[in-house]
């Protein structure tokens, strides 16, 4: 199981490094530095921050690939806590990546949505 959870997560990583949001960052970020927009050190804080982000977004979108789950299913996979899922899912909601197709437990349950 633990074999399986790093290369899930790695997985997820390759994935996250070709984020539009990241990449964006990373492109920008120098500018908005040289410009006095940004600090160094508040450019770093953003990269790190989205990188996490980004990884972890895409370890719950992997966590739902093979079917739905709810944030607790999602939660004993990933090890992450339920708050920082939901979060999350809301997000990929926003982004209309996420969609909610039932519940079950008093739980919603999450799944890719369809484009």
């Amino acid at each position: 199981m633990k074999e399986t959870f790093n290369i899930d997560k790695l997985e997820a990583a390759a994935t996250a490094f070709g984020d539009e949001r990241l990449r964006w960052l990373i492109g920008k970020g120098d500018v908005l530095v040289q410009r006095g927009e940004l600090t160094q050190g508040r450019l770093q804080e953003l990269l790190e921050q989205t990188v996490k982000e980004e990884i972890d977004r895409n370890q719950i979108m992997r966590e739902i690939r093979d079917g739905p789950a709810t944030v607790s299913e999602i939660a004993k996979a990933t090890k992450m806590e339920k708050d920082y899922i939901l979060e999350n899912l809301l997000a990929l909601m926003k982004w209309n990546m996420v969609e909610i197709v039932g519940d079950e437990n008093r739980e919603y349950i999450y799944a890719r949505k369809e484009i």
